[in-house]
């Protein structure tokens, strides 16, 4: 981290606190009592409400992803309104589980008592409401699994290469001209493999949820669609 970058991130911690930054936040939590493992990332913390009113509650496990507008609860008010017609008090509490290698999508709401699987994607917008299985897609109000994650990657595949040539063409709408490498984010999967070389910001896509060494294995093994990035570039005006 360079001075300028240190000097960034003292200014936020003095603004914004315990939320200045992933690594601020997870850590506020973790002294709390909640158990959090390792590589979570809470994309934008001033944005993100997690539950502190029972911070034993909530476990968190490895390579979360937690995106903006997600809010997770372990506890409910909705007894002040039974207060209100029948006199009495009554609790409202349960704890929250989220396996390891589990993607949140934006603004999604998870509620007290429930539990989220291992390699999970939940849609964005959802309302957790009942424990959702290990291994799958799942998405809604109320969220509800429409797909197993081994369905989930094979659409994923299949979408690869319409997607990609889509990207050029809204690049070459905009910039009148041919994006770089770079500029083609996770698909490089489609023109790469093998023994090729990664430039760095493909290297750092490889070490996310800590696999490297697994997705290296598969890249080497990956029947890539295209010889080449410009193979790939002269095809894709075919598409037009």
């Amino acid at each position: 981290m360079n001075l300028k970058q240190r000097i960034k991130r003292k200014i936020q911690k003095v603004i914004f606190g315990n939320k200045a930054s992933s690594e601020e936040y997870v850590s506020y939590l973790r002294n709390l009592g909640m158990k959090i493992g390792d590589r979570v990332v809470i994309f934008s913390p001033r944005h993100t409400l997690i539950d502190e009113t029972s911070p034993w509650m909530i476990e968190i496990g490895n390579d979360v992803q937690i995106p903006h507008g997600v809010t997770i609860l372990t506890h409910g008010y909705d007894w002040s309104v039974l207060k209100g017609a029948y006199g009495d008090v009554l609790g409202s509490s349960g704890g929250v589980k989220i396996g390891n290698n589990v993607f949140i999508g934006m603004n999604t709401t998870i509620l007290k008592g429930t539990t989220i699987g291992d390699n999970v994607i939940i849609g964005a917008g959802s309302v957790v409401s009942k424990s959702i299985p290990n291994n799958c897609v799942a998405v809604g109000n109320p969220c509800r699994v429409i797909m197993t994650l081994e369905e989930y990657h094979q659409k994923r595949i299949n979408a690869q290469e319409q997607e990609a040539i889509e990207r050029v063409q809204w690049f070459r709408k905009i910039y009148g001209k041919n994006p770089e490498k770079k500029d083609m984010s996770e698909f490089f999967w489609l023109f790469s493999g093998g023994n090729d070389s990664l430039d760095d910001t493909w290297k750092k896509k490889m070490q996310l949820v800590g696999n490297a060494e697994f997705s290296y294995k598969i890249f080497q093994e990956n029947d890539k669609k295209y010889d080449s990035f410009k193979a790939f570039l002269e095809l894709s005006l075919i598409h037009i």
